[in-house]
């Protein structure tokens, strides 16, 4: 194992990939997000123990009501049917996950951003009770922090404020942690939002907002041979970023974590897909 390998290793972690139906306990508005809590007794062997963890859930039809879902391909088993026509699902970061005292299920939330024209996710937590069900595929599998990477730079948009604040959690005490934000406007909100989720401050920049407004804030940065780099958005604003850290700086593959988390213009947008039509390998 080459020293970089060894510096920025991630443990990986494969998880029974099914269907899981799980219920609302609760809502409650945070910062710019809806926070919805869910929990099962489905939920019994689930787990997520990565940064950047994602299930999909799995919303009911905005328009009809109706709930099309994945169903279990068999007690047990792993794989899922996937139903047959149209289904509304969007990936979302698990945090929080924890066992209810009460129940003794496994429960954890997911934030959903607000919008002024909302989606059908943000549609349905806007409107989202106690009660009501839905239904969440994966993780499939976990890949843990970079734990002893001695610094860790965090580029992300408000759809990846809650990866970003599982990696701030998850990494030690002793390393440094900087977040360049790519917002609009003041920074305290998300601040706070990190500080309130990772239970942990530390030092947020704004990325500029021309073209290249991610890759120049990394740059000016200044990452060197100790700083392990994830960044995670909008999938074209990205491009420039990623050029920089894998041809300009030619960091090891190792080093650095690009992820397309949505892409303008295209609905529900595949985050394993590469975002450099260029340079497809990722």
């Amino acid at each position: 194992m080459s020293e970089a390998e060894s510096r920025f290793a991630r443990s990986r972690t494969m998880h029974r990939f099914t269907a899981r139906r799980v219920t609302v306990t609760h809502v409650v508005e945070i910062e710019h997000f809806t926070r919805v809590t869910l929990s099962s007794d489905e939920l019994g062997d689930w787990a997520s123990t990565g940064p950047e963890d994602h299930a999909k859930v799995f919303f009911p039809d905005p328009e009809t009501g109706v709930l099309a879902a994945p169903t279990p391909a068999g007690p047990g088993e792993s794989g899922i049917v996937r139903p047959e026509g149209p289904a509304f699902g969007r990936d979302f970061t698990p945090l929080n996950v924890r066992t209810d005292p009460a129940s003794g299920h496994r429960v954890f939330d997911i934030d959903v951003l607000r919008h002024d024209d909302p989606g059908p996710a943000a549609r349905w937590a806007e409107e989202a009770e106690p009660g009501d069900e839905i239904v969440i595929v994966g993780p499939r599998g976990s890949v843990g922090a970079a734990v002893a990477a001695p610094s860790l730079l965090l580029v992300v948009d408000p759809t990846a404020f809650p990866a970003a604040a599982r990696w701030i959690e998850d990494m030690p005490d002793a390393a440094r942690i900087h977040v360049i934000a790519d917002v609009d406007g003041p920074l305290d909100w998300v601040r706070s939002y990190l500080a309130a989720q990772s239970g942990r401050d530390v030092p947020v920049s704004a990325a500029g907002q021309g073209e290249n407004g991610l890759a120049e804030a990394v740059a000016q940065a200044r990452v060197d041979a100790d700083t392990y780099v994830f960044a995670a958005g909008e999938a074209g604003r990205l491009v420039p970023l990623r050029r920089l850290l894998k041809q300009e700086l030619a960091l090891p593959r190792e080093q650095w974590r690009v992820s397309g988390y949505w892409k303008s213009g295209t609905v529900n947008f595949d985050h394993h897909a590469p975002i450099d039509p260029a340079d497809p390998e990722d």
